[in-house]
C-alpha cells in the first residue's frame, strides 16, 4: 500500500492508496472505491456513509505547523456546502485577491461575509421553487464521464409555470464513487428529491438515455412510484443513425472515398439520407418548447422519408434499410396503449391541437385514446377547484437552423396537411 506524495487533505485521514489496484481503502468501513487523481469520490464517500467523521474533523485542529489563515478558518466555518460548490468558491475567492492583489484580511469583512452568504440561498430558494409549483414535475437523469474518467449523475426537473412557461432547475450533479448498477441510481435519484422535499408523488416522468442500467432503474422507480419512463429521443435517435452508418459497405467505402472521386456518389446519398435525421435531432434537442407530443408523428414522418427515398449505390440502399428497421425495434412500441398502464407520448399528442386527430395510429386506439383524455379531465376537474380559465393562444414553435423550418414540416405533417 503507498499513498499519494502530497496529503494536503484530511480526507487522506480515513483512506489508504492502492497504487497497483488503482483503487483507496475506507480505514472505516473497509470498502473500495475507485481512484482517478482526486479526492472528491472519497469526500463524497465520507458525507454519504460517515457523516459523524466530518463533522469530528471540522472541530479538530489542522496538522500544520503554521497557523491557520483567516481565510482557512473562515472557509472551514462554512463547510455545510457540498463539496464541489465548495471547491469552485474556494477557487474563485483565491483568483480574486491573487489578481486584485487583496489582503487575506478581507475574508473577515461583513460586507465579504454577507456576499458568501448569498450563494449559499440558492438551494433554499430552488426548494421554495419547487414548493410553490402547482404543475407536475418531470425529470431528466444522465450518468456522464468527465474527460478525467470521472463519473457523475445529473439530474434536472421541469414545469410549466401559472404564466404558461417551460421552467427547468438543476437538482444536482454529483461525483459517483459506486457502481452504477440500477439499484444504485435509484437509490441516488431518491436521495435528490429528498433533498429538495420533492414527494414522488409529484413526479409523472423521467426522461433518460438508453444505457441498461440506467433503463433498470427507470424499471424499478416505475414499479416503485409509478413515474413513467421516458427514453431521450434524440439519444435513440444517435443510435440508430450510428448503427445505419456502421454497415461494412458504408464503411468502407466513405475510407475509400479519400481516393476515389467516384465514391462521392455515395457520400451525396448518405447527406441526402441524413438530412431528415439531422432535422429531428436539431428539433429534439429544444429545451425550450415540449418536443414529447410531436415524437409519433416525428417517428412517422422519419418512417415516411425512409420509405420514400430512393438510392442507386447499394452502400447507399443498405443505409435506408438499416435506418428502417433501427426506427421499427427503437419505436415499434411507441404508440402501444393499455388499459393496464398510460402511454405519456401518445396522450401528450393527443393534446397537441396539431396532431389531435390521431393520424399516426388506427381508429380505434385513437377512440380508446380520447377516452382516456376523457376520464382524466373528469378526474382532474372533481380533485380541483375551478376559478376561471384563460384562452391561451397557441403558437407555433420555429425552430433555429437555416432550412429546419421546410424540412421539420415534411416529417411533422400536421391535422391542416395531407398525408
Amino acid at each position: 500500500m503507498a499513498t499519494p506524495k502530497t496529503k494536503t487533505s484530511k480526507v487522506w485521514d480515513h483512506f489508504i492508496l492502492d497504487n497497483v489496484k488503482k483503487v483507496v481503502k475506507c480505514n472505516i468501513c473497509k470498502g473500495d472505491l475507485a481512484w482517478h487523481g482526486s479526492t472528491s469520490s472519497m469526500m463524497e464517500h465520507l458525507k454519504r456513509k460517515h457523516v459523524g467523521v466530518l463533522e469530528d474533523d471540522s472541530t479538530r485542529p489542522k496538522r500544520s505547523c503554521a497557523s491557520p489563515t483567516a481565510m482557512d478558518q473562515y472557509l472551514q466555518r462554512k463547510r455545510p456546502v457540498p463539496l464541489q460548490q465548495a471547491t469552485a468558491l474556494t477557487n474563485s475567492i483565491l483568483t480574486m485577491l491573487v489578481k486584485d492583489m487583496r489582503p487575506m484580511s478581507m475574508v473577515d469583512g461583513e460586507g465579504f461575509r454577507e456576499m458568501i452568504r448569498q450563494s449559499h440561498l440558492m438551494s433554499f430558494k430552488v426548494k421554495e421553487t419547487i414548493k410553490e409549483v402547482k404543475s407536475a414535475l418531470t425529470l431528466t437523469a444522465d450518468v456522464w464521464t468527465s474527460r478525467a474518467t470521472e463519473a457523475y449523475l445529473g439530474v434536472s426537473c421541469h414545469f410549466i409555470s401559472e404564466d404558461w412557461e417551460m421552467k427547468t432547475l438543476n437538482l444536482a450533479t454529483m461525483p459517483l464513487e459506486e457502481r452504477h448498477s440500477g439499484v444504485n441510481i435509484m437509490t441516488w435519484l431518491e436521495e435528490v428529491i429528498a433533498k429538495y422535499d420533492i414527494l414522488p408523488t409529484k413526479i409523472k416522468a423521467v426522461v433518460h438515455d438508453n444505457g441498461t442500467n440506467i433503463v433498470a432503474a427507470m424499471r424499478m422507480l416505475e414499479e416503485k412510484h409509478g413515474w413513467a419512463s421516458v427514453r431521450c429521443s434524440g439519444h435513440t435517435l444517435q443510435l440508430i443513425v450510428n448503427n445505419a452508418l456502421k454497415e461494412p459497405s458504408i464503411s468502407r467505402a466513405v475510407g475509400a472515398a479519400r481516393h476515389l472521386p467516384d465514391q462521392w456518389v455515395l457520400l451525396e446519398e448518405l447527406t441526402q439520407g441524413l438530412q431528415p435525421f439531422q432535422c429531428a435531432t436539431v428539433y429534439l434537442s429544444g429545451q425550450e418548447y415540449a418536443t414529447a407530443s410531436c415524437l409519433p408523428q416525428l417517428v412517422k414522418g422519419l418512417q415516411r422519408s425512409t420509405q420514400q427515398t430512393h438510392f442507386e449505390t447499394g452502400a447507399g440502399k443498405a443505409f435506408l434499410a438499416s435506418a428502417e428497421k433501427g426506427i421499427n425495434e427503437r419505436w415499434g412500441c411507441l404508440n402501444t396503449i393499455s388499459a393496464e398502464k398510460e402511454n405519456p407520448i401518445v396522450l401528450s399528442a393527443s393534446l397537441d391541437p396539431r396532431f389531435r386527430k390521431l393520424k399516426f395510429m388506427g381508429a380505434e386506439d385513437g377512440t380508446r385514446v380520447q377516452g382516456t383524455i376523457e376520464v382524466l379531465a373528469i378526474k382532474e376537474v372533481r380533485g380541483s377547484e375551478i376559478q376561471g380559465c384563460e384562452r391561451v393562444q397557441q403558437q407555433r414553435v420555429s425552430v433555429p437552423g437555416r432550412g429546419d423550418k421546410s424540412a421539420l414540416d415534411n416529417l411533422l405533417q400536421s391535422d391542416t396537411d395531407s398525408l
